[in-house]
């Protein structure tokens, strides 16, 4: 009895779900899909720089006064360029023994003491000056600089509307051609576009020119994209 009663039961949803399901695929009829695309392009305004100052000594009280000090300077270079402490990030601290092999055996070196900071420059024009300052100090080093917008979210927006233009141009024109009326969208969904920073420079090349006056920095343009995918009813 119970078995039965569980049949029937299984037997109603199934029906129940296959009421529901009929009625959905006639209102929703004949569709055209499509994908839409936007880019924009704009000059990058803002740079991030990843620096990292570092002190060995054989006495590790040393090697820290000494990290603690490129540190400082560091931080004097960023006020020369009003950047604000918000601004810069001190990302990660490593102390670790250093050991060179002489005769097959290890010799201890000293202590390493390493810091590595996160600068952020809103006023780019500046970040040729302030890689000189850091460089011609020798207090630090220059792993990377990656460039970015400062309000990214606004030409975001701007790939977004014309990522939504495309769809329906090329609904229109499909349904055109196909003799068809576009109606309303019936799914519209976005795929997520990362990110996309221009990096400059690795660490060896910044380190050979600690005596030379660097370049105006030139960062060109940087695009930032959109897609949206759309399914339109039709008629």
């Amino acid at each position: 009895v119970i078995m039965k009663r569980v049949f029937i039961l299984l037997f109603s949803i199934l029906i129940s779900a296959g009421c529901y399901a009929e009625p959905d695929s006639k209102v929703l009829g004949d569709t055209i899909s499509v994908s839409g695309y936007g880019e924009v392009h704009a000059e990058p305004d803002q740079a991030v720089l990843s620096v990292s100052v570092t002190a060995l000594n054989k006495d590790p009280e040393k090697a820290k006064l000494e990290a603690d000090t490129k540190y400082k300077a560091v931080l004097a270079a960023t006020k020369k360029h009003k950047i604000e402490r918000l601004d810069i990030r001190s990302s990660s601290v490593t102390v670790r023994p250093e050991y060179r092999w002489k005769n097959n055996s290890q010799i201890l070196l000293g202590t390493r003491i390493s810091r590595s900071i996160t600068i952020t420059v809103k006023k780019i024009d500046h970040v040729a000056q302030l890689l000189q300052d850091l460089i011609e100090g020798e207090i630090s080093t220059v792993n990377s600089v990656q460039t970015g917008f400062q309000d990214r979210k606004s030409l975001e927006r701007k790939a977004l509307s014309a990522a939504i233009e495309d769809a329906k141009e090329k609904a229109e024109f499909l349904a055109t051609q196909f003799g068809k009326k576009l109606g309303s969208a019936y799914t519209i969904s976005e795929t997520s576009q990362p990110a996309a920073h221009r990096q400059y420079r690795s660490e060896a090349t910044f380190a050979s020119v600690k005596s030379v006056n660097l370049p105006e920095e030139h960062f060109g343009t940087q695009s930032v994209k959109a897609i949206i995918h759309v399914v339109f009813h039709s008629k």
